[in-house]
């Protein structure tokens, strides 16, 4: 994969205006160019430095700032949303009409991709692997939590749908918080 050049970035900087990193990544994304996230922050301070460019990209100072920047941090809330909905729904025990569609999909969801996906996040923060390798990890690695979950479950009388599903519930939720302090982190060693 050819690294983002000065030129292109230049180019989708003038033409857009973005005034955030995410902005600037949806455009770059647009245009078809593509780039690692450390390439892009490496760029973007060396075009900052010489006067090329002048983004407005906010520095979080807290963890907490972080957070609070929707829509850097979509994911974080998604997935805490989709799992609590997911524990919900099981512990209610649902099996009719809309909410039983809504129940497969979340669970499909918090088994098969979820858990992989945040594993990926704390492993690789920065983006330094491409979307299909991010996403074949993520499936991978969340059908192997929860196999391991099921499995550790199963050596005791606790392998029931409720505990199963209130396990991967703190799994999702402390590695939803690891994986949003170490993409914090990365930006902030980044700026």
């Amino acid at each position: 994969m050819p690294e983002l050049t000065r030129e292109e970035l230049v180019e989708v900087v003038r033409k857009h205006r973005p005034s955030t990193l995410a902005s600037l990544k949806r455009y770059l994304n647009e245009e078809s160019v593509k780039f690692s996230d450390e390439a892009l922050l490496s760029l973007i301070r060396q075009l900052e430095s010489d006067g090329t460019i002048n983004l407005s990209m906010r520095n979080a100072t807290s963890f907490r700032k972080y957070l609070l920047d929707i829509w850097n941090t979509w994911w974080f809330y998604l997935v805490i949303i989709v799992a609590l909905s997911e524990l919900s729904l099981v512990m209610s025990n649902v099996q009719v009409g809309a909410v039983l569609f809504l129940r497969n999909v979340f669970g499909l969801g918090v088994l098969g991709i979820i858990p992989g996906f945040l594993t990926v996040l704390i492993v690789f923060p920065g983006g330094q692997i491409n979307n299909l390798e991010k996403t074949a990890l993520s499936i991978f690695l969340s059908v192997l939590i929860s196999i391991t979950i099921g499995v550790l479950l199963g050596l005791g009388p606790f392998f029931q749908p409720s505990n199963n599903i209130i396990v991967l519930t703190v799994y999702i939720i402390l590695a939803d918080l690891a994986a949003g302090y170490r993409s914090y982190d990365f930006l902030r060693k980044a700026h």
